[in-house]
């Protein structure tokens, strides 16, 4: 996704870009970003245009300014009913109105309207985004800017002629193209600052303060500029302050970031699970394709010892076990796997009779998970007798589709000290279902209590802590009156072992990023009460919407109750005073992107494909890539590898292959998960299974590796510990696996050039050395045959690792 005036009505060959300008604030995990674009019409006809703009999934639109015409318009926030109503009293005045449209997720564009020759546009956006952390480094993603371009310019004769044309327009105002960056950082501890693409100054000003400006001078902004922010030694728990006076009172806003490590509380517990699937017939299609896929992976999470059931909810039950429960080993595994795949749809789901059985006949202390799209008529029936028996049971409930009945199951959740998701279109429901079994089966800090000391604390985000989770980044928010001081104590339980965290605000600072805090604390309220108003209904839901409007208004954030109308504001000479009139907005609610199915592009689940990376153009290789690239995405790779894990943690083709095999492809997954910018920690525990797996062969076991082989499972382990997703005690065991196997090839005179490279070559130098290369040494020629993908796994990781390699 790129920024940019596109779509341009009129001669394009003039429309120049002059300046780009890069400005914001980072604080602790909160970015608040600004950019500026600075066009020129230079051609002698008057042109029109569009400004697109992409924005992260996680940001919202802080703020839209345009300079066009000699005219300021200058975005303003106000309640969406509000808005249509000032846009349908406006729109037949002889007044230009906007359209703000939302034409693929996270995507905008906006019309501009006239730009007549000679004119200079500037335009400037601004958001604030919850930055992308992993590996204990920050993120931050500005994407390219497009040339102006011709809608019709399509054709290839024109793409080529014109590409020519912009080429040497661009090479005559070189001279004249600027691009700058101001990005201030305050931190909660001492940063690395690393840029992808470009070369970067950083003035220090302590540990934790940090301007970012860029190195040289550069003729174009054609490549994303990304700033990757690693913590040195980041702590715990940790947090910033921002003071303020309003009036004569002192106020301010507390910010604290906990990331739990739960290492120390973990112990080997054996734990039930009963899985509920509705088969009925509104989930026939991707959706069941998605739960059936969801529930492979979950009960490839389990554990030697866990105990299991599943239940498929269609006009009568079906039972994977029909008494007792299922103890979770290879077998099991097997069987499980191949039921699940020949579920198939009926008319109807008898939930409440599922959730009966579940507690009723599923004797013990269980988990239950239910994934459903379906509405629920006798919610208060249902919700009445899981008060009455939930016993020591716990229900996580997984809504798919909008049309789900949110009420029922937010209620169900809460009756029975569970949780409730909600999957809507456009979300992977195996990444959703995964990431929160994730969290079930780790160590969560729960009956969690904070001591605010002698602080005297108005509100907080959020206003109740029930968990935090193993190694998840948790923030908390509060709005303080009067001094700031002291100490703030966190007490809560991991598995009936206490938890306690003591913070010394004397020791927080925030001087410079003080103003985004204070909407960075307006977001998070917005999203409580927008998640709180789910489950609720009548007045208490309007006074909450009430109060969302008024935070989105106040601070200039746009909310799901809010939108933009324009303000004009216009000098005027005669009177010596400027003024301000409204400029409608028509917001395009809808979107007009849809997300491909990769399923779509299967045609033959048995046919083999050829993928090379190459140095020429040879067209038949480039189709074999383009049609495997489609069919593969290396988030879809990830996926089926994960769905096809055995039960000891081994990932291989066949379950009757030797150990050396198995060590072989396991090692191959593993990169593959290790490589690339993927979010992998919806894979957590099944990664340290298989970290487990290659422990137990090498040290404990009679795996003898050749010297390839063994060099891939030390990058593999090596890999693993640096990308920080490995538990305490599986680091352990991953280090002393790597030392095993350098003390192996040491003593082997045929690895002598295997050791020096893994000493000499950096980490990608060394990947791409488990490939075959051409002669010339410039490319990777690598054959991948993909036939039956649960038979197929060690190319689908070997296709993972060289997709992944460009992100290296």
């Amino acid at each position: 996704m790129v920024y940019g005036i596109k779509e341009i009505k009129g001669d394009a060959k003039g429309m120049v870009l002059k300046r780009i300008s890069i400005s914001g604030n980072v604080c602790g995990s909160y970015a608040e970003i600004t950019i500026s674009h600075d066009y020129e019409n230079k051609g002698k006809d008057d042109i029109e245009g569009v400004y697109m703009f992409p924005i992260p999934r996680t940001a919202i639109i802080s703020g839209f300014e345009a300079e066009i015409g000699g005219r300021t318009l200058r975005a303003i926030v106000e309640e969406r009913e509000k808005a249509i109503k000032i846009y349908e009293n406006i729109k037949n005045r002889e007044k230009e109105s906007f359209l703000l449209e939302e034409f693929k997720p996270n995507v905008f564009k906006i019309s501009i309207g006239k730009i007549i020759s000679g004119e200079i546009v500037k335009i400037r956006l601004s958001y604030i985004d919850e930055l992308e952390y992993k590996d204990n480094t920050f993120k931050l993603k500005i994407p390219a800017v497009f040339e102006p371009k011709r809608i019709d310019e399509e054709s290839p004769i024109n793409s080529i002629k014109n590409s020519i044309k912009r080429k040497f327009i661009k090479e005559e105002n070189e001279s004249d193209f600027e691009f700058k960056t101001n990005i201030l950082v305050e931190s909660l501890c001492r940063l690395e600052f690393k840029s992808t693409y470009h070369k970067i100054d950083v003035e220090r000003e302590g540990d934790t303060v940090a301007r970012i400006n860029l190195q040289d001078d550069y003729n174009t902004m054609d490549r994303d500029f990304i700033l990757l922010m690693k913590e040195q030694n980041p702590l715990e728990a940790d947090g910033m302050i921002y003071e303020y006076k309003e009036g004569e009172q002192e106020k301010g806003i507390v910010y604290l970031r906990m990331v739990p490590r739960l290492d120390f509380f973990e112990e080997e517990v054996k734990e039930s699970y009963v899985f509920l699937i509705d088969i009925s017939e509104t989930m026939k299609g991707n959706k069941l394709k998605q739960a059936k896929n969801a529930l492979q992976l979950c009960i490839r999470n389990l554990s030697e010892g866990d105990t299991f059931d599943i239940i498929a909810v269609g006009d009568t039950l079906k039972y994977f076990v029909d008494e007792g429960m299922a103890e979770f080993n290879a077998d099991n595994l097997r069987k499980a796997s191949k039921w699940i795949d020949d579920l198939e749809t009926e008319e109807d789901a008898d939930i409440f009779g599922a959730i009966k059985y579940s507690l009723e006949n599923e004797v013990g202390h269980n988990t239950i998970l239910i994934f459903t799209d379906d509405q629920v008529e006798e919610e208060e029936e249902i919700l009445s007798y899981v008060r009455e028996n939930i016993g020591d049971n716990r229900i996580f409930s997984f809504g798919i589709d909008s049309a789900t009945n949110n009420y029922f199951l937010n209620k169900l959740a809460h009756e029975s000290y569970g949780k409730a998701e909600f999957i809507n279109k456009g979300k992977r429901i195996e990444d959703v279902v995964l990431r929160q079994f994730t969290r079930i089966q780790n160590p969560e800090v729960d009956d969690i209590k904070i001591d605010w000391g002698t602080l005297k604390v108005a509100s907080t985000y959020p206003r109740t802590i029930d968990y935090m989770y193993d190694r998840e980044p948790f923030s908390i928010f509060a709005d303080v009156v009067g001094e700031v001081s002291g100490e703030i104590t966190i007490k809560g339980m991991v598995d009936g072992k206490e938890y306690i965290k003591t913070i010394n605000l004397d020791n927080f600072n925030t001087e410079e990023n003080a103003n985004l805090l204070k909407k960075v604390w307006a977001r998070k309220r917005i999203k409580s009460i927008e998640l709180n108003m789910i489950s609720e209904r009548g007045e208490t839901r309007e006074a909450m919407r009430r109060k969302v409007v008024e935070l989105s208004k106040n601070n200039g954030i746009i909310s799901p109750e809010t939108t933009f109308i324009f303000m004009e504001l216009r000098y005027e000479p005669v009177l010596g005073i400027e003024l301000r009139d409204i400029i409608p907005i028509k917001v395009q609610e809808g979107t007009l992107a849809d997300e491909i199915d990769m399923e779509d592009f299967k045609e033959n689940e048995q046919l083999g494909f050829l993928y090379k990376s190459y140095s020429g153009d040879e067209e038949e290789d480039i189709d074999h890539n383009q049609y495997l690239d489609k069919v593969y995405p290396r988030e879809e790779l990830l996926r089926l590898i994960a769905k096809n894990q055995l039960a000891d943690g081994a990932f291989v083709d066949y379950e009757d292959s030797n150990i050396e095999d198995k060590v072989e492809t396991t090692a191959m997954a593993l990169l593959a998960f290790g490589i690339g910018e993927e979010d992998i920690d919806i894979y957590f525990n099944q990664l340290n299974k298989s970290v487990e797996f290659i422990y137990n062969n090498c040290i404990n076991g009679s795996a003898i590796l050749q010297n390839r082989i063994g060099k891939m499972a030390i990058l593999a382990l090596e890999r693993a510990i640096e990308k920080n997703f490995l538990k305490d005690r599986n680091v352990e065991k991953a280090q002393q696996t790597a030392n095993y196997l350098y003390k192996i090839l040491k003593e082997r005179e045929s690895a002598k050039d295997i050791l020096n490279n893994l000493v000499e070559y950096s980490f990608k130098k060394n990947v791409i050395s488990l490939f075959n290369i051409s002669e010339d040494g410039k490319s990777i020629n690598e054959e991948i045959v993909i036939r039956k993908e649960n038979n197929s796994i060690y190319s689908m990781s070997k296709l993972a690792v060289l997709k992944g390699l460009k992100d290296l």
